[in-house]
């Protein structure tokens, strides 16, 4: 009859020690995500202040669709004729010194 008891506090120690070996594990798991989660808050911060730092950006500018179609033409072909300049000036510095013209 003893060994009967002998047999079921064996059981009962390989289950500690299993049960232990697990929440060990668990325990340094633990540990890692504070870890990580304290490397994340770190770097969130310093996000935070670097877009504090570029400060707020005006929203873009809304499309009037409903607008003058006279108006918004007259402001289109302005706006592709100054892109227009701008693209003929890059292109004309971007030349070799002797293909530029002489003007």
């Amino acid at each position: 009859m003893w060994w009967w008891v002998l047999i079921w506090a064996l059981l009962v120690v390989v289950a500690l020690v299993y049960l232990a070996s697990r929440a060990w594990g668990v325990w340094g798991q633990f540990k890692e995500l504070t870890a990580e989660l304290t490397r994340a808050t770190e770097t969130l911060s310093a996000l935070e202040a670097a877009a504090d730092r570029l400060g707020d950006r005006s929203a873009p500018p809304t499309p009037d669709l409903l607008g003058d179609p006279r108006l918004l033409r007259r402001e289109r072909e302005r706006t592709r004729a100054s892109l227009r300049q701008e693209r003929r000036a890059r292109q004309a510095a971007r030349r070799p010194a002797w293909a530029r013209h002489l003007d």
